[in-house]
């Protein structure tokens, strides 16, 4: 084994990967920076995570070759950052690869100027030049170059793009006067259904996430109303069943998909098809989390036992295979095992039956898909011909009772034992790495779902689990001025029983003082006892002093006093995670701090009203705050520069230009002109990429006869593995309705537009027309 490198000292598991490496790694920090100072190198900035399969491609092909090795030392100061650990650092650079590049991913790629100005930008980079990509090697000596030789061109390309960094670090006021209330909540929560998918439940098409906040979103608007105002009009009561069947749906779609773990009870991170069966088989904590208390919610809600029995599944996963004895909740499964993606989670009918026996194992394989044929083939390996299965259940096992003329019961009884049988050999196997990192904001998320399950369940390990672990980050990630630190391993800790943060530890961001609030508001819920809320009433006023923005409202996302990042942004879209605005004003409602929340709402009005898609939490506390004490006006403001529109998802929607005309009373044509340059993939396309769909929302959907798109054009790009369906220049689609609607037609469309390198995000534009 090569010598370690800098990174041998480092907590990380992911940068422990790299420790290895021939790659004369640095840690993010000053020691990497004086040295690219002092030596007038320029830096290459790998970012990722452990349980990123691309990630360890491009470790095992580019990192671990000698070669290749040695042209990153010669010409760069290599620093290597977890994502996890610095989500800042990630947020920042993955704008400006946005920006640079119209594409985002990991492992990240940054070429920066040693005073760490971003010039260059990518994802994955082979070890070899191929058509439309070239090979790490060839890249490493441009960029030496460019860095050395035009070093105008460089200082132009960071100035330009640190003004545009620093234009989107803040939200724009809105252009006109609007109010956030009731109907304006009704208006953006139709735009976020528009593309839910009735066949096999969830929203959107492969590669299709279970969207954990839009979920919580729909069970928060659903849930019977407090308070004034019209939300308890009945006029939203059909809105409320109709978001009920879809979240329904969803949630059972998701239990009975191969994106459940079926033997483990946790859920892998998504699913690549869009009929929920082959998923990515990583998992994380914080999907975990997020579901356990939707399954949960929707149990409270509609008393579905088998929707608490999922929660349970997911929790009793955590508790056993995530957990510290310390209490704190470890981060992530890997996806792969030994270079193999899923393969502790596969099976052939043949395995089964060796580990059932021959009476319970053709049960089994019936009941969980396999008599139905192979459905897994290796996207990396072999011959891509399905040979091995993802479980799942294709029928519903009460349909398979009556066949057997069986009680459910007692046919669910014998499952159970099948499933405990299978997982102990399953436990044989090699196991997927597990990233044993503690980090406050997802352990938050996960107190939070085992005090709400505490409570709901009336199961006190449940609580006990919740409280040991918010004992264990009140322990050991403050520091001694109050605040949060991010991270810690409790495994490399030989001092478990000491109170304070660990030496050196990272500084906690918005996200770990809003999601640990909520927790420890969670626990005060479920418990009675105020000592959690007065724990929560400390940590927002350390949360006030470092992290909000007094003149503008809102909060950023790193503390005022950080310097090793060149613009503070402030956030309030979600990731998979719900943004750290958001939580950190529905904390604050709960705290009493109304004013608080309203200027968050205030400050981020325009992401609400342009981009609710993407701030399904954002749109909770709106919900929240305008139930409780009625709505909010917001004036309008003086848009700033068009260069915003440089932003990914600003240049999304500008690449479309939509317009509708009645072609007869009955046939609607709705134009989507497309920028030259662009391309918007068809509707019946067959790859990973989003395809354009049309929605009618409103009354005008119960008379939609049909809606027909036409061909699209058959065409090969770099990015793509396979020839992609596409639209360019222009697209109509029409609309034909059983009879003519007697009010205006809404509609939306979502598309995902690309160019011949990369395609920007998916994005939906809405339209109302008049009747004809």
């Amino acid at each position: 084994m090569p010598r370690p490198n800098r990174l041998i000292n480092e907590t990380s598991p992911y940068l422990l990967q790299h420790a290895h490496n021939p790659v004369d790694w640095f840690p993010w920090g000053g020691e990497a920076f004086a040295a690219a100072t002092s030596q007038g190198k320029p830096i290459f900035l790998s970012v990722g995570y452990s349980t990123c399969y691309w990630c360890h491609v491009m470790e095992r092909q580019c990192f671990e070759n000698p070669s290749i090795a040695d042209e990153m030392n010669r010409r760069f100061i290599n620093i290597k950052v977890d994502r996890e650990e610095r989500p800042d650092v990630d947020q920042f650079y993955m704008t400006a690869t946005q920006i640079l590049t119209r594409h985002a991913g990991w492992p990240m790629s940054v070429f920066l100027t040693p005073d760490l100005k971003p010039f260059y930008a990518g994802t994955y980079f082979p070890p070899t030049d191929s058509p439309g990509r070239p090979g790490l090697p060839t890249l490493l000596r441009a960029m030496e170059d460019a860095h050395h030789n035009r070093p105008d061109e460089v200082r132009q390309t960071t100035d330009q793009l640190l003004e545009i960094l620093h234009q989107l670090a803040e939200p724009p006021p809105p252009p006109h006067d609007l109010a956030i209330d009731a109907d304006f909540i009704d208006r953006q929560l139709q735009r976020c259904v528009a593309d839910f998918d009735p066949i096999n439940g969830g929203f959107g098409s492969a590669p299709k996430f279970p969207r954990q906040t839009f979920l919580e979103l729909l069970l928060h608007y659903c849930a019977t109303p407090t308070g004034n105002l019209d939300f308890d009009d009945s006029r939203r009561s059909n809105r409320r069943d109709g978001f009920m069947d879809m979240i329904a749906r969803t949630l059972d779609a998701l239990a009975a998909g191969g994106i459940r773990d079926h033997l483990g009870g946790a859920f892998h991170r998504y699913s690549t098809d869009a009929a929920w069966i082959v998923p990515h088989f990583e998992i994380m904590l914080y999907d975990n989390a997020m579901l356990a208390w939707i399954y949960l919610e929707s149990y409270r809600q509609t008393e579905r036992r088998d929707h608490a029995t999922v929660a349970r599944g997911i929790l009793d996963f955590i508790l056993s295979d995530m957990t510290a004895p310390s209490g704190g909740f470890f981060t992530a499964l890997d996806a792969e095992t030994d270079t193999r993606e899923g393969a502790t989670h596969l099976w052939t009918p043949d395995e089964i039956v060796s580990a059932l026996g021959p009476d319970d194992g053709p049960l089994f394989n019936r009941v969980y898909g396999l008599s139905d044929g192979f459905n897994f083939a290796d996207p990396h390996h072999g011959d891509g011909v399905p040979d091995r299965n993802v479980l799942r259940l294709p029928r519903p096992v009460a349909d398979i009772a009556g066949e057997l003329d069986e009680p459910l019961e007692s046919l669910e009884n014998r499952l159970a034992d099948m499933r405990r049988r299978l997982l102990a050999v399953r436990n044989t196997r090699p196991q997927p790495a597990l990233d044993r990192k503690v980090l406050t904001a997802w352990n938050a998320l996960t107190i939070r779902a085992f005090a709400f399950a505490g409570q709901l369940l009336d199961e006190p390990r449940y609580l006990d689990a919740a409280a040991k672990a918010a004992d264990y980050l009140l322990r050991r990630h403050r520091t001694p001025d109050g605040g949060l630190i991010r991270s810690s391993r409790p495994d490399l800790d030989s001092t478990p029983a000491a109170p304070g943060a660990p030496a050196g530890a990272i500084p906690a961001f918005l996200d770990d003082y809003a999601f640990f609030m909520q927790a420890l508001i969670a626990l005060r819920d479920a418990t009675g006892n105020d000592d959690w809320q007065q724990h929560a009433a400390t940590l927002a006023m350390k949360m006030l002093d470092d992290f909000a923005d007094p003149h503008r409202g809102g909060f950023y996302f790193s503390p005022a006093d950080q310097t090793d990042i060149l613009v503070r942004q402030k956030i309030a879209t979600d990731s998979p995670l719900p943004s750290g605005n958001a939580i950190a004003a529905s904390a604050l409602i709960d705290l009493g701090h109304d004013d608080r929340a309203r200027d968050i709402l205030t400050a981020f009005a325009s992401t609400l009203a342009d981009n609710p898609e993407s701030s399904s939490a954002l749109l909770q506390v709106a919900i929240q705050y305008v139930r409780r004490l009625g709505p909010i006006p917001v004036p309008a403001g003086a848009r700033d520069s068009d260069f915003r529109t440089l932003s990914p998802g600003a240049l999304a929607k500008s690449v479309v230009t939509l317009s509708a005309a009645w072609s007869d009373d009955t046939t609607l044509a709705v134009r989507a002109d497309i920028l030259d340059g662009f391309h918007l993939n068809a509707h019946d396309t067959a790859t990973g990429l989003r395809a354009t769909q049309l929605s009618i929302t409103g009354p005008a959907a119960r008379l939609v006869e049909s809606i027909d798109y036409p061909p699209g054009e058959t065409r090969r790009f770099p990015f793509a593995d396979q020839p992609l369906t596409i639209h360019e220049k222009s697209l109509t689609i029409a609309v034909r309705f059983t009879r003519p609607p007697r009010a205006p037609v809404d509609l939306s469309l979502q598309y995902q537009p690309c160019d011949t390198n990369a395609c920007l995000p998916v994005t939906t534009q809405s339209l109302t027309v008049s009747i004809a």
